[in-house]
């Protein structure tokens, strides 16, 4: 079996895809994969230090008018096209997936027109342009929220698989969790407030909260983990150089999961990849969706949350270190955050990379015996 995965540019795209692999790597361990990844995004990193084989193609998000800017976007796009169509022909995939991100369209046409069966796979509520176009495509769509099915109108098939990264949450152990503690001096008799903005972080979140942080002087059985993203670590870590000490301040955690575990309280943006796990965790969580996002999907993903009383969504226009604290106090001390915990758990998916496996592999069976 050979495997051909693509999508790029945040986690939310990525670790998905990673997720995929490694299970179909427990099913078929002689499977063969390569990936492909745009030239900007994370998929360097992250993708390179999971040991899988990647490649790089010129990627560009796309331009709904015309301008000079679209033109570049679609030279740009063409020429992964090109680039996607001759790494296909040299690896010759069963099957290629799809995960979102630019770099999706070049490889997902690229797969189409050399007759390779492909899924495409949607992290949000509100799918990306890039997907509703590969839709035509492809073999099968394969959705994480359902009611999304209608932006999928032209494609053959559409299922509700939710999001991967539920079922690697799921999978967290105890013995993981305590591990990931200890590496990061995290005291377990304390409450835990875990603050990410997604893998690069936010500008407009991490200024509130840096104003937040010296209330947690006035809160000693609380402790603050705050992951900043690489981007802003050092003008943030060097503006907190004498924060409480039941505060911490990292880069980056690829142990989020097991951490997250271990967390009373999340403070996040609503990639559907975070949602996903926040579910399958069942942890309390205050959501600042992105306004930075195409389409605005990260307010749509987080009011399916919050509909439910899965988790409260506080708008970027509306966050301030006063509203901010007031939620963690609600949470924390008001016991709002157990019926919070319940109502996340109700819309997990855990055995959600078994059913997109199950599109996969559906999708490949039509050309493979």
């Amino acid at each position: 079996m050979r495997i051909l995965l693509t999508g790029g540019g945040t986690g939310g795209h990525i670790y998905p895809a990673l997720t995929l692999w490694a299970h179909v790597q427990r099913l078929h361990p002689d499977a063969q994969v390569l990936y492909i990844g745009g030239e900007r995004g994370l998929e360097r990193t992250l993708v390179e230090r999971s040991g899988l084989p990647m490649e790089q193609i010129p990627a560009a998000g796309l331009k709904r008018q015309l301008s000079w800017s679209a033109l570049r976007t679609a030279v740009t796009t063409y020429r992964g096209y090109r680039r996607a169509l001759g790494l296909l022909r040299r690896f010759d995939p069963d099957v290629v997936v799809g995960t979102g991100g630019y770099v999706t369209l070049p490889v997902v046409f690229a797969a189409h027109r050399l007759g390779i069966p492909a899924v495409v796979w949607e992290a949000n509520a509100r799918p990306g342009l890039t997907n509703r176009l590969c839709a035509r495509w492809v073999a099968a769509v394969a959705v994480s929220f359902p009611g999304s099915e209608p932006y999928f109108a032209a494609a053959k098939r559409v299922v509700v698989t939710g999001n991967p990264r539920a079922s690697e949450a799921a999978r967290v152990t105890r013995e993981e969790v305590a591990e990931a503690l200890a590496r990061h001096r995290i005291d377990p008799a304390k409450k835990l407030i875990l603050c990410f903005a997604g893998s690069r972080g936010a500008e407009t979140v991490n200024e509130v909260v840096v104003e937040l942080i010296p209330r947690f002087r006035t809160r000693p059985k609380w402790q603050f983990l705050y992951v900043t993203g690489e981007a802003h670590h050092e003008r943030i870590a060097s503006r907190l150089s004498t924060r409480p000490d039941n505060v911490r301040v990292v880069p980056f955690l690829y142990d989020m999961p097991q951490v997250m575990s271990a967390a009373d309280v999340v403070i996040t943006r609503a990639g559907g990849a975070t949602l996903a796990e926040i579910c399958a965790l069942g942890v309390a969580a205050v959501l600042i969706p992105s306004p930075f996002v195409t389409d605005n999907h990260q307010e749509e993903n987080a009011r399916r949350l919050a509909e439910r009383g899965a988790a409260r969504m506080i708008r970027e226009s509306d966050l301030t270190p006063q509203r901010l604290w007031d939620e963690l106090s609600d949470l924390l001390d008001g016991g709002s955050a157990a019926p919070m915990r319940h109502a996340a758990r109700a819309l997990a998916t855990p055995d959600a990379v078994d059913r997109l496996y199950e599109v996969v592999m559906a999708a490949m069976r039509r050309t493979v015996p």
